[in-house]
C-alpha cells in the first residue's frame, strides 16, 4: 500500500523501478483480488489522505500468481505458526481495518503462508531481503526505496 502513494510512485519512476506482487493465490483469485484491494483499500487512502486519484494506480506494478508456491520455496518462504498468523498483533491489525470501514475476506489459500519482501537491482542482484514474521511486519518503507536506489 505505502508504494502506490503518489509521493512513492514518483520515486520508482525516478528510479525506473517496478513493483512485483507474487500471490499463492490461483491466477482468476488474484483476477478478483487486484480490482477489490484497489476499491476498498488503495481508493479510500487517497481519499483519506485528501490525494487525487491517478488513473492507473498500479502503473508500476505487475501482479503474478504462484499457487504452486515455486517462487515462495526458491526465496525461502515457508510456513509461520497458527499463533504468528492469528496472534494479537494480526488481530489488533483486523481490528483497525474493520474500525475503518475496510472489509476482511474469508482465507481461501493457505494463510499460514510466510510473506516477505525482496528488491532486486536492474542487475539482478538481491538488495533487500525480508522474510515477514507476521502478515503485517514489513520492512520500513525508507529502506525498501534505499534498496532500490543500490
Amino acid at each position: 500500500m505505502q508504494l502506490h502513494t503518489p509521493d512513492r510512485q514518483q520515486q520508482l519512476a525516478e528510479l525506473d523501478a517496478r513493483i512485483v506482487v507474487v500471490s499463492f493465490a490461483p491466477l482468476d483469485e488474484l483476477r478478483g483480488w487486484v480490482p477489490f484491494f484497489q476499491k476498498h483499500f488503495v481508493e479510500p487512502h487517497y481519499d483519506e489522505q485528501h490525494l487525487e486519484r491517478p488513473t492507473d494506480f498500479f502503473s508500476r506494478t505487475r501482479f503474478v500468481a504462484d499457487p504452486t508456491l515455486e517462487v515462495y520455496h526458491a526465496y525461502g518462504l515457508g510456513r509461520n505458526s497458527v499463533w504468528r498468523v492469528y496472534g494479537w498483533r494480526i488481530v489488533h491489525a483486523y481490528f483497525q481495518m474493520v474500525s475503518r470501514g475496510r472489509p476482511i475476506l474469508k482465507p481461501r489459500a493457505d494463510t499460514l503462508q510466510r510473506g516477505g519482501d525482496f528488491v532486486i537491482n536492474g542487475e539482478g542482484r538481491l538488495t533487500l531481503a525480508h522474510v515477514g514474521r507476521d502478515q503485517v511486519d514489513r520492512p520500513a518503507i525508507e529502506d525498501v526505496i534505499a534498496a532500490l536506489g543500490k
